[in-house]
């Protein structure tokens, strides 16, 4: 099959990839790019840090994970998947160099690279190490602080154009518009299509919030329909957890035992399906645990990743209905908090409401408060 490109953001360490890939992607989501950006590190550093970077020392210990026995593996899978499941896939590399780094390299098609010194000998052993995984060079980036800025945003050079980005700025800045639009529409011409699945999509151009709840952002009829008609809602796009949890919830009042999926590009099958009730039965040791903690008269549900690199093995998919059962129902309301891909939080929110929780929330980092779904 064809396969959508990957772009690898590469170059030193500190040399704000990261930055630039929130910003890269921000913009790729208002262009309606269907695009995954993965982490080619264990260090799981969120999107959220973007919008919050006061929580960034106080969820380390939460998020970071150190290199394990398959952490490559599954760096390779989701890179794979990505390419076979959307638009485009971005991935955000490692600042050193290493012997694992030509396994996931060598999967990518393209990549833009990044430093803070454009005649840093980093910036060519970078180069020379994608241009011998066979990567295609999209642009080179000079990313400085705001005290140094002088001169134009983008300037041409002998090996196609350099852009000036600063690595300092906040999400509401403007400052790399130029060179992130310039980013963006060379990007978004080399995406592919791809095979399309009939989800409601819960993309949007601009942030959900939480007046968007009650109505699912405009889609809570369809839902509905597609709940009460057919017995199965299949929900995707780019949306908070929470949005999927508002969806989530809006088809099980539709009919209780729907069958929900969430698209998850990362799954080779693509589909997770929600399950209806918690089983007893085989789940992987070692790699999830769930926690209560009571937070003024909220009880809060946490979700912590115990695996060396904090990823969960693809195995958990198959074998979520035998995810560790929360226990005993809490009588204040509940709030989900923690790392957990959408699907997680889906499947404990079903199995919350199905066990008659009255008020449920989700934690979103993002605004650093809880979400009240129902």
């Amino acid at each position: 099959m064809t396969l959508a490109p990957c772009i690898a953001v590469i170059g030193p360490a500190n040399a704000g990839k990261t930055t630039l890939l929130h910003q890269l992607d921000e913009k790729l989501q208002k262009r309606s790019a269907a695009a995954l950006v993965i982490k080619g590190t264990p260090d799981n550093i969120g999107r959220y840090q973007f919008h919050a970077p006061n929580l960034r020392e106080e969820l380390k210990g939460h998020v970071k994970g150190k290199w394990g026995s398959s952490t490559i593996e599954h760096i390779r899978e989701s890179i794979q998947c990505g390419r076979r499941n959307l638009e485009l896939a971005l991935l955000d590399f490692g600042g050193k160099h290493a012997p694992d780094n030509d396994q996931m390299l060598t999967l990518c098609s393209h990549y833009i690279v990044v430093s803070r010194l454009l005649d840093d000998e980093g910036i060519v052993s970078w180069e020379e190490v994608a241009e011998r995984n066979g990567l295609k060079r999209v642009a080179t980036v000079h990313s400085i602080g705001s005290e140094d800025l002088d001169g134009p945003m983008i300037t041409l050079s002998p090996n196609g154009w350099v852009g000036t980005f600063r690595y300092d700025v906040g999400p509401e800045d403007t400052a790399n518009d130029a060179v992130i639009d310039r980013l963006v529409e060379e990007i978004v011409t080399l995406r592919r299509n791809p095979d399309l699945i009939p989800y409601v999509d819960l993309h949007e151009n601009e942030r959900w919030d939480e007046a968007h709840i009650s109505d699912v952002r405009g889609r809570a009829a369809k839902i509905r329909e597609a709940s009460s008609r057919t017995g199965v809602v299949v929900l995707g796009g780019r949306g908070p957890i929470w949005a999927y949890v508002a969806a989530l919830h809006c088809a099980l009042v539709a009919y209780r035992n729907a069958r929900v999926f969430f698209f998850d590009p990362k799954q080779p099958e693509r589909l997770v399906e929600i399950p209806s009730e918690q089983k007893d039965g085989p789940f992987p040791a070692g790699v999830l645990e769930i926690r209560w903690t009571t937070q003024e008269d909220v009880q809060r549900l946490e979700f912590h990743m115990l695996s060396e690199d904090k990823f969960l093995p693809p195995v958990v998919v198959q074998q979520l209905a035998y995810a560790p059962s929360f226990g005993t129902l809490p009588e204040h309301e509940v709030c989900l908090w923690g790392m957990g891909p959408t699907w997680l939080y889906g499947a404990y929110a079903r199995w919350l409401f199905g066990a008659g929780v009255e008020r449920l929330s989700v934690y979103d980092l993002s605004t650093q408060k809880a979400v009240s779904i129902w």
